[in-house]
């Protein structure tokens, strides 16, 4: 089984009057979740959020008019059909009376196999990143009530006995995970490890023996007149001319005078707002037209390419789960992101430090509203500032959201995890009193 997380998004086209309508449905369903968060758990053991909201209607280049749409987006473990039969058994009776809702919704009565095809057929690619990326839910809440148990026997074990050496505290706590009814699948090794690094690191190995390959070739074709060589020397040439084609005709693209996005109103907000109500984690979804010019949906589309190739090396300590994704032939910009603490917090983490606002340019800089760059990364002007104008101009109203879990934090998931890893591995004491604080 791969416990490598992933992103499923279906979107579809919506009749823009028919948005209130739509709107109330889904927030009746949100409304529901506090009734019947257990059901939705054991439905949907895959799942950890679904993010499902209307869009719309939204100008691209000043002129062009871009459609109203539905967008159901999930983050899964597991294969992605399995993932769709749960989504479609499960929530038959609601993805049918939403989507139904769409001009782009089969006329006919869909039983599960066709609702499965239709949310197939409708499912778009994205760029996905997990701040976890190898734990299923079964895992999390298993790890959570690890952690729980073994507190609680640490804190009787303080109050009853003579203090201990860490070897003798590891030992006493081992011992009771082995002898624990309920715990005793956490003293054995973490399965699919190696395999979902594999899952995760072989495109970017197959990219990179690819580049590898060219450039070898390139020193062996001075020594040996062979056709298959030739043809190998000139991918990595021909990869950098692309790129720096692409550098000039973005730069000429970004000397396009800036044009500000309407700020959202303070009511608006302050709607947006009111959602967060989530002690641990909430959710956030910017979704912006590209600013003018080709070049801007091309660049960003490569860039989506080879972010989701490095995405295994990423790290953001808020974040659980972020995805970035082109719609509309790429002139649109989807954002989604579920994360610790509120929004206007976690929006800051990505410009309170060079590197992570240099790293926000390379894909946020193409949207319309977002501040001007020169050579992609190069702030023109008040970055921090104008970069939060832009999310909040396309921040937009998610009507339904579900979390399997709603008090753990990336740091909790990590730790959590850590304690599992260091039940009867061998330590010295400095290791064993660090593992100790994992508790």
């Amino acid at each position: 089984m791969s416990t490598v997380h992933k992103g499923l998004t279906v979107t579809v086209t919506l009749d823009e009057e028919k948005i209130p309508y739509v709107n109330g449905l889904l927030f009746e369903y949100r409304k529901d979740l506090n009734i019947y968060q257990e059901k939705y758990n054991k439905s949907l053991p895959g799942t950890f959020f679904i993010s499902w909201l209307t869009l719309p209607v939204q100008t691209y280049a000043g002129k062009e008019k871009l459609p109203a749409r539905i967008i159901l987006m999930s983050s899964y473990v597991g294969s992605k059909s399995k993932h769709i039969r749960e989504l479609a058994t499960f929530l038959a009776p609601q993805i049918k009376q939403v989507f139904s809702q769409s001009p782009e919704y089969p006329k006919n009565e869909l039983d599960e196999s066709g609702l499965v095809a239709f949310l197939k057929r409708k499912s778009i690619p994205n760029t996905f990143y997990s701040g976890f990326k190898f734990i299923s839910t079964r895992e999390v809440v298993r790890e959570k009530q690890l952690k729980a148990e073994v507190w609680k026997y640490t804190r009787e074990l303080a109050d009853e006995a003579q203090p201990a050496s860490p070897k003798e505290v590891k030992d006493n706590i081992e011992s009771f995970v082995r002898k624990h009814p309920q715990l005793s699948w956490a003293g054995k090794k973490i399965p699919y490890t190696l395999r979902n690094k594999i899952q995760m690191l072989w495109p970017l190995g197959l990219f990179g023996l690819v580049m590898l390959s060219s450039l070898v070739s390139l020193v062996l074709c001075i020594f040996l007149d062979v056709l298959v060589l030739k043809i190998l020397a000139c991918i990595f040439p021909l990869f950098l001319l692309l790129l720096l084609l692409l550098f000039l005709l973005l730069r000429l693209n970004e000397n396009i005078p800036h044009e500000p996005s309407q700020e959202l109103s303070d009511e608006k907000v302050r709607e947006i707002v009111a959602l967060e109500t989530n002690p641990v984690i909430n959710e956030m979804t910017v979704i912006a037209p590209l600013k003018r010019g080709w070049i801007r949906r091309v660049f960003l589309g490569i860039t989506l390419k080879l972010v989701g190739l490095v995405a295994y090396f990423a790290y953001i300590p808020t974040v659980h789960t972020a995805r970035w994704l082109q719609m509309d032939k790429g002139k649109r910009l989807v954002f989604i992101a579920n994360f610790d603490n509120l929004s206007e917090a976690y929006a800051h983490d990505f410009v309170d430090s060079e590197r992570r606002s240099m790293n926000m340019a390379v894909i946020f800089s193409h949207a319309f509203g977002f501040p001007a760059t020169r050579w992609l990364v190069h702030k023109q002007y008040n970055h921090r500032r104008n970069y939060m104008k832009g999310v909040r101009a396309h921040q937009k109203v998610t009507q339904f959201w579900y979390a399997c879990q709603h008090d753990l934090s990336v740091e909790n998931l990590k730790r959590n995890r850590a304690f599992r890893e260091g039940l009867n591995k061998k330590m010295d004491d400095a290791a064993i009193k660090d593992w100790l604080l994992t508790i």
